[in-house]
């Protein structure tokens, strides 16, 4: 199974939040070597500003973004070396699909590179805590699911590969 986690989702990773132990779960799965999860290189960068955005809002310290970056680092080079982490490009056609997606959907660019990265990708999942980004994926017949609002089913998703 491959799953697709959006900023948004792969921010709980780092950051104990609402929907956190569905990603928990997600990389627990995937060094066993049971699920492969995906995301972008766009999902990096934006990851990077979002824990920044914490620290400067007084959210996370110093010293608690440096954790989460090492720890992403870490888990990432980890996960890659066991073949559990997918890190997409972003390519020309996933640019050109984003700006459709945002014509038909009314969403921002960025969460239409999220979505169009997972469709060229085929991904089995998509994980976010964004209601008008899962709408959208949804509409675009992806399986995708809101950790925050349906955490249990996307539990059992990720079990039951």
């Amino acid at each position: 199974m491959l799953v697709y986690l959006v900023t948004s989702s792969l921010v709980k990773r780092y950051i104990e939040e609402k929907g956190s132990q569905v990603i928990d779960k997600v990389y627990e799965e995937a060094e066993a070597g049971r699920v492969t999860a995906a995301f972008s290189v766009w999902n990096i960068g934006e990851a990077l500003g979002v824990l920044d955005r914490y620290r400067t809002g007084k959210l996370i310290s110093d010293a608690d973004l440096e954790a989460a970056l090492r720890s992403f680092a870490s888990e990432s080079m980890k996960m890659l070396r066991l073949n559990s982490l997918l890190v997409l490009p972003i390519t020309s056609e996933n640019i050109i699909e984003s700006w459709l997606l945002v014509l038909r959907h009314y969403i921002y660019e960025a969460d239409a590179l999220q979505i169009s990265s997972s469709k060229e990708a085929d991904c089995d999942l998509f994980l976010g805590a964004d209601a008008r980004l899962i709408q959208a994926a949804r509409k675009e017949g992806i399986n995708a699911l809101n950790i925050e609002i349906e955490p249990e089913k996307a539990l059992k998703e990720i079990t039951e590969t």
